[in-house]
């Protein structure tokens, strides 16, 4: 077993030992069964879709976006279904599970205001999706993969709060107080961070396996072994939000950039800069969890 292999799975013991973290929601766990099955139609993936009613309007809203250019408005699931594909409803069915059990508005504690942490996920989330299909190393088919990766890319985060809150508030203040970096506080409190703690909720999840370590790598990515130009996207678009004045934690130090991403993902930073407006657009037209 390599070094790496056997880090990942101590940290995945530490993690679940340590906290419960939540489950798959039925739905997706209803649409991963159907999907597999060589046998399922649109009209199976549709009966699913249809008894959570977030998923079912995150898929019709994408299905009749700009994004696919029809003529005609789709109100039927199954249709929709069609026109997208199993591969992209699934996604879609992600996002919108993600900010159903994780977008709920929660009170503001010192450091951490959960509206300001999702509009920084989000605006990660634009940017390595807009960054990404301008490096061939992407490419457009796998924009959503990106998105969903820079959305979840600091999940760890709102899981800490919610299973670990006293330890975690007192570790942002920690931060704070002594202009530490957030992921170096929470190791020496925790024995892992929250790039961990996402990470192994992707494992939970059944996220593919370069996304999930991607976010477990997206402060470190010069220390991923398997994915570095994946983990090395997302640390740059993560700088892009801190750089925009979009934080996912507010009086705590930017993360640490590291500029040796731009050759792993083949932009440089006057590309990278060109770019900003469109993120910015993008960002301002996509929704947001409590709207």
């Amino acid at each position: 077993m390599s070094e790496a292999v056997a880090n990942s799975t101590s940290i995945l013991k530490l993690v679940n030992k340590t906290m419960e973290l939540p489950t798959m929601p039925e739905v997706l766990v209803k649409l991963n069964e159907v999907i597999a099955s060589e046998d399922s139609s649109s009209d199976d993936v549709a009966n699913v879709i249809a008894t959570d009613p977030s998923v079912s309007t995150n898929v019709l809203r994408i299905v009749n976006s700009a994004y696919y250019g029809l003529q005609v408005r789709v109100s039927s699931i199954a249709l929709a279904v069609s026109i997208m594909g199993f591969g992209m409803t699934k996604k879609v069915a992600l996002k919108a599970a993600v900010f159903s059990v994780f977008g709920r508005h929660r009170a503001e504690v010192e450091h951490f205001s959960p509206m300001e942490f999702w509009r920084h996920s989000v605006m990660t989330a634009v940017a390595a999706r807009v960054l990404g299909t301008k490096c061939a190393r992407f490419g457009s088919a796998y924009a959503e993969d990106l998105y969903i990766c820079g959305l979840l890319h600091d999940i760890g985060k709102i899981i800490l709060l919610e299973k670990a809150t006293q330890g975690y508030t007192q570790s942002l203040a920690v931060a704070a107080q002594t202009a530490r970096q957030e992921i170096e506080v929470e190791n020496e409190m925790f024995g892992f961070n929250h790039a961990d703690v996402g990470s192994v909720l992707g494992v939970k999840w059944f996220l593919p396996e370069d996304l999930t370590i991607a976010i477990r790598y997206h402060h470190a990515p010069d220390k991923d072994p398997f994915h570095r130009s994946l983990s090395s996207l997302i640390h740059l678009a993560d700088h892009v939000a801190w750089s925009a004045g979009m934080p996912s934690t507010h009086g705590t130090l930017a993360p640490s950039f590291q500029h040796e991403v731009y050759d792993q993902i083949g932009l440089d930073a006057k590309q990278v800069e060109e770019l900003l407006p469109r993120i910015r657009d993008e960002f301002e037209a996509t929704s947001l969890p409590w709207e």
